[in-house]
């Protein structure tokens, strides 16, 4: 459904707009922020900006790490201010930069241990500076202050302005930086620093060299490459519609470079697809799917099968997947996800003794599915064993979903007139609550969800 809201919007006049603009500034900071950002000149913004940094660096209020993902949202903010109403590349520049240096205020006051706010520096940063570097024309300055920051990086914030060189630099400035820094290894006494500007010279030569090496791939000369950049002239002869020399390079690839797995099976596709090979590409597509069964690559692997087959993969898969003695949830939930009710059933009654082995995550999806369509029973079993897994590792702040277990097998009770050979529900409710009596926690909340 399309969202009207924008023109309704604008149907209530600008007035109405700016009134409850400026109300909801007096209540949220961010908002009133970006009004001041919308309404002021470059040089206010400019100046704001850089109070901003300056707050930053006199900060001695302590950032832990619940509150780092909005801190790093809000130093986003500010980088994104900056590319909107900085239109000056020389300018753009120092400012950047003057962020990129508060790196060493920044990691002091902030828990960053899962790296939200480092990715600022090392990415959105990072990228900034390098789109203003590549429209300044001083080149010389560029240079400069890309030392500047390069050469120091004590918080592992800088580290990926070393990477990528000759296409984020490029010449001329790539060569007076490393004119410069030869000079500065040259006249080192420090023995430290004079070890980085030896790393800085290697890295960047080595760069300069691969850069040599990869665009005499693209000419089609045969030389060697490291894996990535194995990728990168696959993917440029696939857009050159060049299929043959795109698989040449992905088949260069040693097969023990599983973290690339996924890498090379996209890139095989458009390969396949692109040379018109059917069989190979019904291959691959069955490998993927057989690795990891999902209804998104079923679908995709009836795209080069043909939408015939759909039955004869479906019984195919329902055989091996009987085969596991073992529950997996990623197979029931491909059989729920596919419409295999009655299989997913019987998966599920001929491996009770091994449901504890499923996920809090997709197992009550699962559960949900099988309650849909009357299935009670083999829904029932599956709450069982989550709540029995809750019960034993006594993890009182999941308690709020082990009372929702048990109120779905309260509500499927009733409804189920055959319990086979399983407990009743009466005779498990007895015994859960034998085995739990001390977890009071629990049954407060259960008897409080009962009102």
């Amino acid at each position: 459904m399309p969202d009207t809201r924008k023109q309704l919007l604008m149907d209530l006049g600008l007035e109405t707009l700016a009134d409850t603009l400026l109300e909801l500034a007096g209540h949220n900071e961010q908002v009133n922020d970006k009004i001041n950002s919308l309404t002021s000149a470059e040089k206010v913004n400019i100046k704001r900006y850089r109070q901003k940094l300056a707050g930053l660096r006199k900060s001695n209020r302590y950032i832990s790490l619940e509150l780092s993902s909005s801190f790093a949202d809000q130093l986003e903010r500010m980088l994104l201010d900056l590319q909107t109403w900085v239109t000056d590349p020389s300018t753009g520049l120092d400012l950047v930069a003057e962020f990129i240096e508060t790196d060493d205020v920044v990691f002091e006051i902030c828990d960053d241990s899962d790296g939200t706010v480092g990715q600022v520096y090392l990415s959105t940063a990072r990228n900034l500076f390098f789109q203003y570097a590549s429209l300044c024309q001083d080149k010389e300055k560029v240079a400069t202050l890309f030392i500047r920051l390069a050469t120091k990086d004590d918080y592992g914030a800088r580290s990926s302005l070393m990477k990528d060189l000759p296409e984020t630099l490029g010449e001329p400035v790539l060569s007076l930086v490393l004119k410069k820094i030869q000079a500065l290894e040259a006249t080192e006494k420090e023995a430290k620093n004079k070890k980085s500007y030896t790393w800085m010279l290697e890295s960047i030569t080595s760069q300069q060299r691969e850069a040599q090496l990869f665009a005499a791939a693209l000419q089609g000369k045969q030389v060697e490459l490291p894996v990535p950049r194995m990728f990168a002239a696959a993917r440029a002869f696939l857009k050159k519609q060049d299929a043959e020399s795109a698989l040449a390079w992905i088949q260069r690839i040693p097969e023990n470079h599983v973290s690339y797995g996924y890498e090379i099976e996209e890139i095989l596709k458009e390969i396949y697809i692109m040379q018109g090979d059917r069989e190979s590409l019904v291959a691959l597509q069955y490998k993927r799917f057989r690795f990891f069964r999902t209804l998104e690559r079923f679908e995709e692997l009836l795209l080069a099968t043909g939408q015939e087959k759909r039955d004869e993969i479906l019984a195919n898969e329902w055989a091996h997947i009987s085969q596991s003695s073992s529950f997996d949830d990623d197979d029931a939930q491909f059989l729920s996800e596919i419409g295999m009710i009655d299989e997913l059933e019987v998966y599920i009654f001929a491996r009770v003794e091994t449901l504890n082995k499923g996920s809090y995550y997709t197992v009550p999806k699962i559960a949900a599915v099988l309650a849909k369509h009357g299935r009670y029973l083999a829904a029932s079993l599956l709450y069982r064993s989550l709540l029995d897994c809750m019960m034993e590792r006594a993890y009182a702040k999941s308690y709020h979903h082990g009372v929702d277990y048990l109120n779905a097998l309260d509500t499927f009770a009733p409804l189920i007139k055959d319990w086979r050979n399983y407990p009743t529900h009466n005779s498990y409710k007895v015994n859960l609550l034998l085995e739990n009596k001390r977890k009071t926690s629990f049954w407060n909340q259960y008897r409080i969800s009962k009102g």
